[in-house]
């Protein structure tokens, strides 16, 4: 019997323009080995922040010019994310990772895995820079697919527009790609 690769999806959720709300479109810049980050934020590019070491962000372009791999579809869904919902259907996934800074007071710079159930009960909470809420987006994509769908969570620190990302989250960076990568190797175990 043929080994079958699970689908799995990443999308980074959020604006560029409003400091650490940056960071899901930059997780997906760094797993996609690309800096357009850093000319959008006005930083330097954030692997050369980093030393290069095994799990770094300096060890990008890795499995097959992807950090995860071809079975992993990686989307930058911006502000918008209810946009993408039809292709990220189409893909069919078994799993969906959605990676949003969002208030959960916490210390800056924390990221934690919150399940569907969770981000029900702290919908009212979660900070929402959107056009819609990022649960709504989850629950059109619960409709659309039978994929489980989680959400990393990263607090921020300051979300005004014109900011650059802060230290707390700039120095979370290569441990939140390395749960990411984490989260995907687990997820492409064959059936």
């Amino acid at each position: 019997m043929a080994e079958e690769t699970r689908q799995l999806v990443v999308l980074g959720v959020g604006n560029r323009l409003r400091g650490d709300d940056a960071v899901g479109c930059i997780v997906c810049d760094a797993i996609k080995g690309t800096s357009e980050s850093s000319v959008v934020n006005r930083q330097p590019p954030i692997a050369s922040d980093v030393p290069s070491s095994p799990g770094s962000l300096g060890d990008l372009g890795v499995l097959g010019g992807s950090l995860l791999g071809d079975a992993v579809f990686v989307l930058d869904c911006g502000n918008t994310p209810e946009n993408y919902i039809q292709p990220v259907a189409d893909r069919n996934p078994t799993r969906i990772l959605v990676v949003d800074c969002c208030d959960y007071e916490a210390k800056p710079g924390e990221f934690r895995l919150f399940s569907r159930l969770e981000i029900e009960q702290l919908s009212y909470g979660l900070l929402s820079t959107h056009t819609l809420p990022l649960t709504l987006t989850i629950e059109m994509l619960s409709l659309q697919t039978s994929a489980t769908i989680d959400l990393l969570g990263i607090q921020p620190e300051r979300i005004e527009f014109g900011e650059d990302l802060s230290e707390p989250v700039r120095r979370a960076l290569p441990a939140v790609v390395e749960f990411v990568r984490d989260w995907a190797q687990a997820g492409t175990v064959a059936s």
